[in-house]
């Protein structure tokens, strides 16, 4: 049998198709407690031979491996088409328990006769003596019985909540994979608005620039559709997007956008959220570029630190009055970024923010699990 056919308890799920192995069990019981009696026997001088004392116990334990897969299955209909508590249980199986102890000394004592009769015992006991004789350890039945109930009530309610648990995993997964998917639909068009705003603006000022961002943008577009629905793109991806979101940016602001992107090759294969770092560029440029007649100046930096993908943007603008770091009132792209990080990672993904200097710009810090 498989390893996970054990782990998952499959002998409990399906007993009957697995009856070999209750009776195999149950053999290798008889076979051991016979083996002590003989062992016993010789301790006290008293001569045996092992089969003599051996396949009474091995009946007595076999006939156990033929009524477990029944005791199993009838404790599992109970437990399902029953609603009420322990009680109900008990009532239900104490009846059952001693009928199932009868039938067990009555079958046993059959067996007993018939099989010493054929081995031609010295001592052979009647049918009723044998059957009193297992009547009299009525205990040691109900035990068993008990011990074999209580054995599938704890695997089936064990398998329930482990069921339970899985179903919950699931939902919160859909819901999760559900909220990424809106954050990210928001995304885009928040992003298509404000370019197509630049494209309209540049048209009145040089139409051949604002073809070239057309073009530019098309690709981007096309880019992006190509990954719908996915959350996670390699860094490689998310660099070739963000370059062709940057040529758009330098066709609009021309000598006043400078760019400089520094990546680890090593990391190019590294899992990032797709489109992550477009909506912190477009942040830097418009709040460090765009407000200001300086030529602006824009630093993209991937590496990997202490575990982690770190993703930096930082930009020469004036940055944020130091009083208000912790508590900045961040837009959509931020906010948007922030909670993705922490769907996706929960804790181990984190957005920072930090002054450069004095009045010297900001740096963006992206932080993701690698």
């Amino acid at each position: 049998m498989k390893k996970d056919s054990f782990l998952k308890l499959k002998f409990i799920a399906t007993p009957l198709k697995y009856w070999w192995l209750f009776i195999g069990f149950f053999f290798v019981v008889g076979f051991f407690l016979g083996l002590n009696n003989k062992i016993y026997f010789s301790y006290i001088d008293k001569k045996a031979s092992l089969f003599e004392l051996m396949w009474p116990e091995v009946l007595e334990w076999v006939i156990w491996g033929v009524l477990c897969p029944f005791i199993i299955i009838l404790a599992k209909k109970h437990a399902k088409n029953s609603s009420s508590g322990w009680l109900s249980k008990v009532k239900f199986h104490v009846p059952v328990a001693i009928l199932t102890s009868f039938l067990y000394a009555v079958i046993y004592a059959y067996l007993r006769c018939a099989i010493g009769f054929l081995l031609n015992e010295e001592f052979l006991w009647s049918f009723s003596r044998n059957f009193m004789y297992r009547l009299f350890y009525l205990p040691i039945p109900l035990i068993l019985y008990s011990s074999i109930v209580g054995m599938t009530y704890a695997v089936s309610y064990y398998q329930q909540f482990k069921d339970e648990a899985l179903k919950a995993a699931e939902i919160q997964q859909k819901l999760a994979q559900a909220e990424l998917l809106v954050l990210k639909k928001q995304l885009q068009p928040h992003f298509l608005f404000n370019t197509l705003h630049a494209i309209s603006t540049l048209m009145h000022k040089d139409i051949d620039a604002a073809d070239k961002m057309i073009v530019r943008l098309s690709h981007l577009l096309r880019a992006t559709l190509e990954n719908t629905g996915i959350q996670e793109v390699t860094l490689k991806q998310e660099m070739e997007i963000l370059k062709i979101y940057l040529e758009i940016e330098q066709i609009r602001f021309q000598d006043r956008l400078e760019v400089s992107i520094e990546v680890d090759p090593a990391i190019y294969d590294k899992k990032v959220p797709n489109l992550i770092l477009q909506p912190i560029v477009e942040n830097a440029i418009r709040y460090g570029v765009a407000q200001f007649a300086k030529q602006g100046k824009i630093a993209v930096v991937a590496q990997q630190v202490n575990g982690h993908v770190e993703l930096k943007v930082v930009d020469n603008g004036k940055g944020m009055p130091s009083t208000q770091v912790a508590d900045i009132k961040e837009g959509v792209g931020l906010t948007n970024t922030r909670m993705r990080l922490q769907q996706l990672y929960g804790d181990k993904g984190q957005l920072i923010l930090n002054n450069v200097g004095q009045n010297e710009g900001l740096e963006v810090k992206v932080l993701i699990p690698a």
